[in-house]
């Protein structure tokens, strides 16, 4: 008889504790041991609860290579249990980790890998062969793909969060956050009698009225500079979508400006071809929005905007608006916009440019290129990698609550008659259209900061502090993504022998980017550095991309003329006919703004469970080097977040996005 000797850890979450009955069962390379049910005389697992156990066996298990847990109901009731992980020590004093870090529910056995990443060619015993492809065959019946809509990438096939594994849910304390938020901000309009108003802003002023329950900064900031050209310029760097704006070394033909036009705003002493050759000049073009099928709010049908926004990068550094023309198709009625227009005309102009930045922004850069093909990476690595999986380790931090906020999102948010259907110009149908026409365009090198950055020919615009902190968030994550890689992939044929990370990187180029080679997605990858970029691209993705395009909406946004979700009039065919009053008969109404803005700030609002980028609270990786990795991960996004918290104090308005502190791991708001 020999004795093992097991420690069991209970989670801190709320509902963690179970009464149920736990037994444990220890499978080794040279035989298995009795099932022994794990019982110290008295409540054992309790909330936090480290409990130490012996497990008689009546042989040498050689090295354990899994454990088996079993659940089984001591009551009538059943209830889940969380376990944050199990260590077994052999009789001759040796370790073995098992993370399990998930709740196991009802009456029901689980088998867990030991911790240490194997990855497919690493496999040798026909035990564990058997092991992790009857993992995988359970998750895929777990988690099954749907259409959600043509020529988007594909999502999980449930309706409801109702449907989803409790693994895949919200904490207790965050679902109670999110949802008393919501209700919070609907009952104080409901109070003031705003959000079932129709009517126009009767004046601007009125509208701060509206979000007197959360101030911060940047929204005072917003409301005191909107209307000026160069907090205008400065979105485009460092507001919500910093990835729209590129170079222009050549007017569009579509786009007649003369040199007539733009004199004035650039001074004496140069024109714009030199300016041009100078490379000084940007443009902003949202030609995706021609065409699209406006919505309606409040039974009136919306207008959209498809506009030509170009700005000049002036000697003192900043990037100001030098005309806007509001449609991609010139003609009489169709007037180029400039400064030196009238208030009214030129405010206005800003305005629908500011209103376009909302629909390609939400559609675009942060529904489609954060949470859409944050959903497939996870979904992906759910069927293809099991636990076991280096890969699946170092993601799973990357994908915590993704599911659940996307399955709502669907719920809720652009679903039929959701909150987006009746409250933004382009509706459920036009996001949709958006998010088909942004896939036709979507490649690789877009997703890639250095490689987008390069593509748009804006790496010498001062200022760009989106590009500055970009950079070296990316960096950190290459260098933290290379040394993971490298511990467990010694060369190419690692990879290339490596059928479950082949199968993970087909879904996504199938299921994500419905199979388009345009796109530059790999579908295989053959050698170790491509499989570095693409999990670099993948966490910056659903981490530092998403926070730069989610965390600022309600700043930028609660003042809705900065951000205006609809536009109820048609673009102006002429200038010198706009005053205040029918400006704010083009913005939204009262009810449209008022549920936009509760839209923004719940969905900006930080969680009181978030996951800050870098940290990894369970233990999945238990050997030395990679948890030393991790360790140096920290302190490189630690030496990035003082960088710019130094820099901040000396700006008029700080960027605050893509500090690491304030960076989720995941997609999860």
């Amino acid at each position: 008889m020999v004795l093992y000797k097991a420690h069991v850890s209970t989670g801190t979450s709320l509902g963690s504790e179970t009464i149920d009955w736990i037994s444990l069962t220890l499978v080794g390379t040279k035989g298995s041991s009795p099932q022994t049910l794990l019982d110290n005389w008295g409540p054992d697992f309790f909330w936090g609860a480290e409990c130490k156990y012996k497990i008689p066996c009546p042989q040498d298990l050689g090295d354990i290579l899994l454990i088996q847990i079993t659940k089984k109901p001591s009551l009538l009731l059943q209830d889940s249990w969380y376990c944050n992980f199990v260590k077994v020590t052999s009789p001759q004093g040796k370790s073995y980790s098992f993370p399990v870090y998930q709740w196991i529910e009802g009456s029901s056995t689980l088998e867990f890998r030991e911790g240490k990443g194997k990855d497919f060619c690493s496999r040798v015993l026909p035990l564990l062969s058997d092991y992790r492809k009857k993992e995988l065959e359970v998750k895929r019946e777990s988690y099954k793909w749907k259409e959600y809509a043509p020529g988007i990438p594909h999502c999980l096939d449930v309706n409801s969060i109702n449907e989803l594994e409790t693994n895949s849910q919200f904490s207790f304390t965050k679902s109670i956050l999110f949802f008393t938020r919501g209700a919070v901000t609907v009952v104080e309009q409901r109070l003031k009698g705003y959000s079932s108003s129709k009517e126009s802003w009767e004046s601007l002023e009125d509208i701060k009225k509206v979000f007197s329950f959360n101030r911060n900064d940047m929204l005072e900031y917003v409301m005191e500079h909107w209307k000026e050209d160069a907090f205008f310029g400065y979105q485009f760097l460092n507001g919500l979508n910093p990835n729209l704006i590129r170079k222009c070394t050549q007017i569009p033909s579509n786009f007649p400006i003369t040199q007539d036009m733009v004199a004035r705003s650039l001074g004496s002493g140069t024109t714009l071809k030199e300016e041009l050759k100078k490379g000084t000049i940007y443009i902003a073009d949202y030609r995706i929005l021609d065409g699209i099928t406006p919505g309606w709010n409040n039974k009136v049908q919306q207008h959209i905007a498809a506009p030509l926004c170009l700005l000049h990068l002036t000697p003192q550094g900043q990037l100001m608006p030098l005309a806007i023309q509001l449609s991609q198709k010139p003609g009489p009625e169709v007037p180029i916009f400039l400064p030196s227009d009238s208030e009214c005309d030129w405010v206005l102009a800003k305005t629908w440019v500011r209103n376009s930045h909302f629909h390609v922004h939400e559609a675009m850069a942060h529904l489609l290129r954060t949470h859409l093909l944050a959903e497939v990476f996870a979904l992906a690595t759910f069927r293809h990698l099991p636990m076991c999986h280096p890969l699946y380790k170092l993601l799973l931090p990357h994908f915590r609550y993704t599911l659940n906020i996307n399955t709502l999102a669907r719920e809720r948010l652009i679903s039929k008659d959701g909150l987006f259907d009746e409250g933004i110009g382009v509706g459920r149908r036009g996001l949709i259209e958006l998010c088909q026409r942004s896939m036709e365009t979507l490649t690789y090198p877009s997703l890639c900061l250095p490689e987008d950055l390069e593509d748009r020919d804006v790496h010498s615009l001062p200022n760009y502090y989106y590009k500055d902190d970009g950079l070296k968030i990316w960096a950190a994550i290459e260098s933290f993504v290379s040394n993971i890689v490298d511990f467990y992939y010694s060369k190419d044929e690692s990879v290339q022998g490596d059928y479950e990370l082949q199968a993970w990187i087909k879904e996504i180029f199938t299921k994500g980017f419905l199979s388009r080679t345009s796109s530059g997605i790999p579908s295989s990858f053959d050698t170790v550095v491509e499989v570095k970029k693409f999990l670099t691209m993948v966490i910056f993705t659903v981490s530092a991309q998403h926070a730069a395009v989610n965390s600022g909406q309600y700043s930028h946004g609660a003042w809705m003329p900065n951000f205006p979700p609809s536009m109820r009039k048609p673009p102006p065919t002429s200038k010198g006919t706009i005053y205040l009053k029918d400006y704010l008969d083009i913005l939204p109404a009262v009810n449209t703004t008022c549920n936009i803005i509760s839209t923004l700030w719940l969905l900006s609002a930080k969680t009181g469970d978030a996951v800050a980028l870098g940290d990894y609270p369970n233990e999945y990786f238990t050997e030395e080097e990679p948890q030393k990795f991790i360790q140096d991960f920290q302190d490189c996004l630690s030496k990035i977040s003082k960088e710019i918290e130094k820099r901040n104090r000396s700006l008029p308005i700080g960027y605050h996005y893509l500090n690491p502190l304030n960076i989720e791991n995941s997609v999860s708001i």
